[in-house]
């Protein structure tokens, strides 16, 4: 009988499907963007700024963000490192704040720029970070060089190129003032907008020798090849040992945590924006088992006179509400899966947004949705069960009357 009253009122279930399906669709196409932008965020994170995790020395991590230049790995703690890690990629870094100060002969105009400058040992970095597989420009350093390599859109904000000098002012070990003119031997275009941004690389060896160092590093970067030599990584350096060793281990989870802690309210907020959708559905749904309940009025009264119960009588609308949250929510996932298809393979194009604004998404312009089964089946189960117990409430009224004042009316 359910399924006889879809097919009889074929526009009213059309239009009530549709809606359905179209909040299916647009849930669909949101939970693989949301996706594909957290997989891409998380795995550039983990490429060109934390690997799998980093070695500090005590107490560094709690003031990573300000780059605190006054504690270090010292040359004989590096060598334990270098032995309780073995077996693993690991890269020496030393990370601190610098301006950039470029000069009317060689750049169109004069000025200065605040940058993060990573010392690395342009021989091992590569093991770990993706950063001298990325060289747009030029090339990547090498040992013993005196040049550096930029990002790509800090090289474009000073209009610099390979081959121009840039003057580099930083504090030294101790706090001691450095200045020196280093040329740009590379450019590099990540897929990380925070190496793009603020990033200069310069070799560890000319690091060590402008800044004091003595061998001293502020983090080692190590790679895991699987979860479980990650686990056994923390294992090698565990937090009450820190102060004994002078060094701690975090896994690049915690160092990425306010990153991390970004998405998930961003995913919040679009599981709001979704919910609506969905709400906008229900109210559709709605609205069309109360305009059948108005117009069967008599048949409701016809199937009481014969026997039947309230409950079968409801139980029939919940059918029907079944049957129109089936047919649209089949639709939509085809539509969804349509469009989320189109979403992997050619993404969407953010990067006139996200050159000039830190969103949170680790990206630097298309951004591709990823496939989310399970989050694809929860929508479609999310949509039956929307619609079938939203057509519990218009039949109530009238089946409180009796029968004779429904059939009278």
């Amino acid at each position: 009988m359910a399924a006889l009253n879809v097919f009889r009122y074929r526009r009213r279930t059309v239009i009530t499907a549709s809606a359905i399906a179209v909040g299916v669709m647009f849930t669909i196409a949101m939970d693989g963007f949301i996706a594909g932008s957290e997989s891409e965020t998380v795995r550039n994170v983990r490429d060109f700024e934390t690997g799998e995790g980093k070695i500090y020395p005590a107490g560094y991590f709690a003031d990573r963000e300000f780059l605190p230049f006054d504690r270090f790995i010292e040359r004989d703690q590096a060598k334990r490192i270098e032995r309780d890690y073995e077996g693993y990629r690991i890269a020496p870094r030393a990370v601190f704040a610098a301006e950039l100060y470029f000069a009317e002969d060689s750049f169109a105009v004069a000025g200065s720029l605040t940058a993060t400058v990573y010392a690395v040992d342009a021989s091992r970095d590569g093991e770990v970070f993706r950063s001298a597989n990325s060289i747009s420009s030029g090339r990547w350093l090498a040992l013993e060089d005196e040049g550096i390599v930029v990002g790509s859109w800090l090289a474009e904000d000073i209009g610099a190129t390979v081959g121009t000098v840039v003057t580099v002012e930083c504090r030294g070990r101790g706090g001691f003032y450095q200045t020196f003119d280093a040329r740009v031997v590379g450019i590099a275009t990540t897929d990380d907008p925070i190496v793009n941004r603020d990033a200069v690389f310069m070799e560890l060896a000319l690091a060590d020798d402008l800044l004091a160092l003595d061998g001293a590093v502020t983090e080692y970067a190590l790679r895991a090849d699987s979860p479980a030599k990650l686990a056994a990584a923390r294992e090698r350096a565990p937090d009450e040992e820190s102060a004994e060793r002078g060094y701690e281990f975090r896994d690049w989870r915690a160092i990425a945590d306010s990153t991390l802690r970004l998405l998930k309210g961003q995913e919040r907020e679009s599981a709001v924006f979704l919910f609506f959708i969905f709400v906008i559905a229900a109210v559709g749904v709605t609205n069309t088992m109360l305009m059948a309940v108005m117009e069967r009025k008599n048949e409701i009264g016809m199937l009481r006179a014969l026997g039947f119960q309230k409950i079968s009588i409801r139980a029939l609308f919940l059918a029907e509400g079944f049957c129109i949250g089936l047919i649209g929510a089949v639709a939509g996932i085809l539509l969804g899966c349509c469009a989320n298809a189109f979403m992997v393979r050619h993404g969407f194009d953010l990067s006139g947004m996200l050159r000039d604004t830190d969103i949170g998404y680790r990206s630097t312009g298309v951004i591709r949705s990823a496939w989310n089964v399970a989050g694809i089946a929860r929508i479609g189960i999310g949509a039956l069960a929307i619609s079938t117990f939203v057509a519990w409430f218009p039949s109530g009224k009238t089946l409180k009357r009796e029968v004779a004042d429904i059939l009278r009316k």
